[in-house]
């Protein structure tokens, strides 16, 4: 029998795995073991399997989101990042439970087994860390709804960690300002436009300044939502771009005990 080569493996695989699920007979799960027999079969190794699993269970749920034109246009409404970092679960949990509070605004929502959960802050003294910031830099997180971590082990000494950002009050806090402004818009051209509209009755050409104003309304509104959509878009991307270097920080081991938040803001307040 001849040997499948290597570029057509995936193919094979997702052949495979689409016919599984359109037979009658068809099973709706597959044991951890059997996944790793039949990857020993097609000559996979075993090490990238195992990881890949963890990257599965690492992932979280499918929610629904509230969609829309205008939501759509601004953006998505959760950001992920996930990495493989040297730890076991409880280890790399445990350092980023210290770390968040501390050096991120953030409280404890929820733990349960290999994930946990951080929210902002909901006090005045963490109102006044979202505006003064920690060590010369932005919270950026603050703004998400919810912070989720995933880790998983992979082996005795590795796990994947998968960091997830709910922003979806975020987008839509940018889509009700539009909303606002364009309302303000339409209000500043009916006030505007009714006594003109009062002119022309008396036989004054005013076609030319009803134009004039429809234009500068839709120009001045379409340069709002640009600057807003702008807006969010450089707010989401300062926020993948934390996850990312909180997910750095505990590859390479720099995530660690942080020091005491309100000792380095104090230190901040009186070095100025």
């Amino acid at each position: 029998m001849a040997d499948i080569p290597r570029t057509a493996l995936e193919r094979v695989l997702a052949r495979a795995s689409e016919l599984q699920t359109t037979t009658a007979d068809g099973v709706e799960s597959v044991s951890e073991e059997r996944l790793l027999d039949i990857a020993k079969e097609v000559g996979l190794d075993l090490a990238h399997v195992r990881q890949a699993i963890a990257e599965e269970r690492a992932r979280l749920p499918m929610t629904e989101t509230e969609t829309g034109p205008l939501l759509d246009s601004l953006g998505p409404a959760s950001l992920g990042a996930q990495r493989t970092a040297p730890g076991t679960p409880d280890d790399i949990l445990r350092r980023l439970d210290a770390w968040m509070p501390r050096m991120e605004s953030l409280s404890t929502r929820r733990r349960t087994g290999d994930r946990q959960s951080w929210e902002p802050r909901h006090d005045p003294f963490g109102n006044f860390l979202r505006s003064f910031g920690v060590g010369g830099r932005r919270l950026d997180l603050v703004r998400v709804d919810q912070l989720t971590a995933s880790v998983t082990s992979v082996d005795a000494t590795r796990s994947v960690v998968r960091l997830d950002a709910d922003i979806a009050g975020m987008r839509r806090s940018q889509r009700n300002q539009a909303v606002a402004l364009a309302v303000l818009f339409l209000l500043f051209y009916a006030v505007v436009a009714t006594p003109v509209v009062f002119l022309a009755s008396s036989g004054v050409a005013t076609t030319g300044i009803l134009g004039g104003l429809a234009a500068f309304v839709g120009s001045a509104g379409t340069l709002t939502w640009r600057a807003l959509r702008r807006a969010y878009r450089n707010s989401v991307d300062r926020i993948h771009l934390r996850l990312e270097q909180l997910l750095d920080d505990l590859e390479h081991g720099r995530l660690m005990e942080p020091p005491n938040l309100l000792q380095k803001v104090v230190g901040q307040i009186t070095a100025r």
